[in-house]
């Protein structure tokens, strides 16, 4: 074996030394003990390789990424303007992806070794490697990924109007089919309400509405998700207004907004489980505690959410848990 071979071998090997016991890097590494210009090479290599791990595992994973690939999954098909800007940013950000510098000349130096091997261990090297690519080209797909989502999000969330708002002709006309309805992770629907209320100015409540009941007929009106139970929290608290809304992805949603006596503003949505991807784990109002409410830091909002019927609810508030939870 030549310091070629050697070279070849080790550059799969990885920095943290967990391939020290396997047989196909004992003789690559023996020569690299013995060569002090090899040894030198693979030092180099290793701490490259080391600074590329630490380097991807400080990349940040925004907030509902999981929940937003599980919902990609389970896309039923339909045509949405949001897949569209998807695409740009995918076919954008591919586009600028470059291949390592010297990737050429290591892929044709890996085949002339493949196409002259004759021992079993030039065979078991060019298996290595390919491994090693593969791995490689997994990692930067998964980057490109985590960034391409961090880079849509400003995109998605227009300021100044709910996403998707569908046709009035298709309200007041029952014949006119709605959009195909797709679903969304529980995390995501909070998260998306949890911005929107952050900015209440952009949100223009109907305050015509004397009381919990007047909303409800509002929204019946509307077809939107009508709440059939609210926490007993809320019974006696003062209605300040309702807005039907939609979601970035075209899901109706309700929104109740009360003033709260010792808590200030509350504000109760309501979805349909329909519209959910993972509605199966919500839990019912009954079992809401402290230890299940949760806290988002970007938005300074506390939440809590439960399903009863056909519908979903979730509570968003600036008070604290120990006091939100006193709702229930």
């Amino acid at each position: 074996m030549d310091n070629t071979q050697a070279k070849f071998l080790l550059s799969s090997f990885r920095p943290d030394g967990a391939d020290a016991h396997l047989p196909e890097f004992a003789d690559a590494l023996k020569l690299a003990a013995e060569n002090r210009e090899l040894g030198e090479w693979l030092a180099h290599e290793r701490a490259t390789d080391a600074a590329f791990a630490k380097a991807l595992n400080d990349v940040p994973i925004p907030n509902g990424l999981r929940d937003e690939i599980l919902a990609v999954l389970a896309y039923d098909g339909g045509i949405a303007d949001v897949d569209l800007d998807l695409d740009g940013l995918f076919t954008g950000g591919m586009a600028s992806i470059k291949p390592p510098e010297g990737l050429r000349d290591q892929i044709l130096a890996a085949m002339e070794m493949e196409q002259g091997a004759v021992h079993e261990e030039n065979t078991k090297a060019a298996e290595v490697k390919t491994w090693r690519w593969l791995s490689v080209a997994a990692i930067a797909a998964a980057v490109a990924v985590v960034a391409l989502f961090t880079m849509s999000q400003p995109i998605l969330n227009h300021s100044n109007q709910d996403v998707m708002v569908i046709n009035e002709a298709s309200v007041l006309n029952p014949t006119i089919g709605y959009p195909a309805v797709q679903t969304v992770a529980v995390h995501s629907a909070v998260q998306q309400m949890a911005t929107k209320l952050k900015s209440p100015d952009q949100i223009h409540l109907n305050t015509n509405l004397d009381c919990a009941h007047a909303a409800m007929q509002f929204l019946d009106t509307k077809r939107h998700p009508v709440p059939s139970q609210l926490p007993v929290g809320l019974e006696d608290a003062t209605l300040v207004g309702a807005r039907d809304m939609y979601l970035e992805s075209g899901q109706p949603i309700s929104l109740l907004c009360f003033e709260k006596q010792g808590l200030g503003m509350v504000h109760l949505i309501v979805v349909d489980l329909a519209s959910l991807t993972d509605a199966d784990k919500l839990t019912s109002m009954k079992s809401i505690s402290l230890q299940s409410c949760y806290g988002c830091k970007k938005t300074q909002f506390n939440i809590a959410h439960w399903r009863e019927g056909e519908k979903a609810y979730m509570i968003l508030t600036k008070a604290k848990k120990k006091d939100m939870v006193k709702l229930f």
